[in-house]
């Protein structure tokens, strides 16, 4: 019965063409999107605008890019990450939004070969007014980084999404909206640096996931607007010896969104969540979850809070799932027009329900309630290069302590990275 859900619900989505994320709180009215890509800045091609951006990040040297465990050889090489993007907009009779990013990204090691890679995103969309007041949107994606994805990974993994996601609502004049989402994805994942083509990331991890939701999104302020959404989702994983993992989940979350600009920018979510393993003997997840990212101005400060709490599937093929716990604080000081001074601070914690068994030393050791501390500090200056471009440079040290003997992991990064966020 389940697997007949997903599959109508799959078909739904690709009958709608696809369309804008699950996350609540992303979510913009079409009359909001449309004055804003009217507004966007950028050069024009007949009908046709397009905005370049270009993203610099990492750029320095780092003590241990294999995030091995103290005590271990570890390795330090120079690393940059390259990201241009292009996005092009195509606005037609005050009805329609077309959409195409074309993102490619190189991550440049000096001598570790083995990790240089490149990644190309792509993503088509469109959004269509119908009757003034019925918004159906829908969206193609292959996006693709080599990225420490989850919390878990000990250095970058290829990550790879493919699929497509649609929407349908019901929008007043005052921007409250009412509707459905749908979202059909194929994850895949790669260790870049063992070649191999099905490796254990990608054993243990490919997988597809199914989803659907309904959104209720009320205007507040001027722009700034409270949601609640209730949704399902399935995982079904690629791999035969990977069955046990699939599962499916229910949630409920509420939260808000301030503008996009302003003093106070960003959203936050909390909610419940239930997810339920396929397999009778698995121990499933009952409990909160949370995301935000909120950043406050006032004056010659900057506050910056981030949070998430959520479950994540293991890595590790004899763990099942880690519950996956943070919280981020950013504080920020302008000493002027072209210069500011961030300090940050970003702590973690990640939690196995389960009994796995770690190989350490050649030997295989059952560790029944595993419990990953991570912190993370950063300081530096940030230079003011033009209106909100910036150019930052940044000390950061990353520490993780693992009670599972050979998780204990130390890392130094010092470099540079280009912000839009000034």
């Amino acid at each position: 019965m389940k697997r007949t859900i997903a599959s109508v619900a799959a078909l739904c989505g690709l009958a709608l063409a696809a369309a804008g994320p699950l996350a609540g709180q992303t979510y913009r009215s079409f009359r909001e999107e449309y004055e804003a890509v009217r507004q966007q800045k950028g050069l024009r091609l007949g009908a046709l605008k397009l905005a370049p951006r270009f993203r610099l990040s990492d750029v320095g040297y780092d003590s241990n890019v294999y995030f091995r465990p103290e005590g271990g050889r570890v390795v330090g090489d120079a690393t940059a990450t390259l990201s241009p993007e292009l996005r092009g907009f195509w606005l037609g009779g005050g009805s329609l939004i077309l959409t195409v990013t074309e993102n490619p990204e190189v991550l440049a090691f000096a001598r570790e070969k083995a990790l240089r890679a490149f990644s190309n995103s792509f993503a088509a969309g469109l959004r269509w007014l119908l009757l003034r007041r019925l918004a159906l949107s829908g969206e193609y994606h292959v996006q693709s980084h080599v990225r420490r994805a989850l919390s878990e990974f000990a250095y970058r993994v290829r990550d790879k999404a493919t699929g497509g996601t649609a929407g349908l609502f019901f929008e007043t004049p005052r921007g409250t909206a009412i509707g459905f989402t749908g979202a059909l994805d194929d994850f895949r994942y790669e260790d870049i640096a063992a070649g191999a083509p099905e490796d254990i990331y990608s054993r243990a991890l490919d997988r597809r996931e199914t989803a659907a939701a309904f959104e209720v999104h009320y205007r507040v302020f001027s722009q700034s607007y409270v949601f609640a959404t209730a949704g399902w989702r399935d995982y079904d994983f690629r791999f035969p010896e990977s069955a046990w993992r699939n599962a499916d989940s229910v949630q409920a979350e509420a939260g808000f969104r301030f503008p996009l600009a302003g003093r106070a920018r960003g959203s936050a979510r909390v909610g419940w969540k239930s997810f339920r393993p396929d397999e009778p003997d698995r121990r499933g997840f009952s409990g909160l979850i949370a995301a935000g990212d909120v950043s406050l101005r006032l004056g010659a400060f900057g506050l910056a809070l981030g949070v998430n709490r959520d479950n994540a599937f293991s890595a590790n093929e004899t763990a099942y799932y880690y519950v996956d716990t943070r919280g981020r604080l950013t504080a920020s000081l302008y000493l002027g027009r072209s210069l500011r001074l961030d300090a940050g601070v970003q702590t973690g914690v990640m939690t196995y329900p389960e009994p796995q068994t770690i190989w350490n030393g050649g030997e295989a050791v059952v560790v029944a309630r595993r419990r990953d501390d991570q912190a993370t500090l950063s300081v530096g200056p940030v230079f003011r290069i033009s209106g909100t471009v910036g150019l930052g440079l940044n000390y950061n040290f990353y520490k993780r302590t693992s009670n599972a003997p050979g998780f204990d992991v130390r890392r130094n990064f010092v470099g540079a990275y280009v912000t839009y966020e000034f």
